[in-house]
């Protein structure tokens, strides 16, 4: 089978590194993974393609947001009927929301940008894209803006990319939802759900295996999160 050309884009995002920061069942280092080298972990219906740069990020750490999280939707492509996780696009002093950030290059993380919203199923299909999703250019735009929507995710769950500051003078990325869909969300045309038993159980994982909570507290904090209108 002949080898899929590998757009050009791809080359200078690769020297470029951010900060992914993922609120949901990437917390769990084995599931992000599966975005990066391929594969699922257990409760999983289906196999991520993985990245073209298979490389195991840079360097994780923990830190908490004064970001709403919220659980909205009805079924979940990897994990099942109930809601799945958003991080609120507004910042509110009043809440704290438990973040995992991943130091990983610009190009993966268009290519787990990519997966989140499901444009493909296999990695061939990944590498011929013309145009990244996130640029360089879009990079100096969400220090200013703080956030980004990204127009060809029209449609998808995750197509606005907000930043949550630096770490290192590096920028701190995370995929949530459009603040019309926050709208949505209060006036029920989405309804607000709590997660499926499997999500719920990575989600667990992912806090508990990186030391921020014990299971108890883990299991409290994603209850709350379901449960707290907005």
């Amino acid at each position: 089978m002949a080898t899929a050309e590998i757009a050009d884009w791809r080359f200078d995002l690769s020297k470029v590194d951010v900060w992914y920061a993922s609120y949901g069942s990437n917390m769990w280092r084995p599931r992000l993974l599966c975005y990066i080298a391929g594969g699922k972990v257990e409760g999983m219906s289906a196999p991520c393609c993985g990245a073209r740069d298979k490389s195991a990020p840079k360097d994780v750490i923990w830190k908490t947001v004064p970001h709403r999280l919220l659980f909205a939707g009805s079924s979940h492509h990897y994990w099942g009927v109930g809601g799945y996780a958003f991080l609120h696009p507004e910042s509110d002093s009043n809440e704290e929301s438990h973040v995992c950030i991943y130091k990983i290059t610009l190009e993966q993380f268009n290519d787990i940008l990519f997966q989140e919203n499901y444009l493909f199923e296999d990695n061939t299909a990944i590498l011929q894209i013309a145009s990244p999703l996130v640029s360089i250019s879009d990079i100096e735009l969400l220090s200013k803006n703080k956030s980004l929507n990204i127009e060809a995710l029209k449609g998808c769950s995750y197509s606005n990319i907000v930043q949550l500051g630096t770490e290192e003078n590096i920028p701190i990325l995370t995929l949530t939802c459009l603040l019309s869909e926050i709208n949505r969300f209060k006036l029920g045309e989405v309804p607000l759900s709590p997660p499926p038993p499997k999500y719920v159980n990575i989600l667990i994982k992912g806090l508990v295996e990186g030391k921020q909570l014990t299971e108890a507290e883990a299991l409290n904090y994603i209850d709350v999160a379901a449960s707290k209108k907005l």
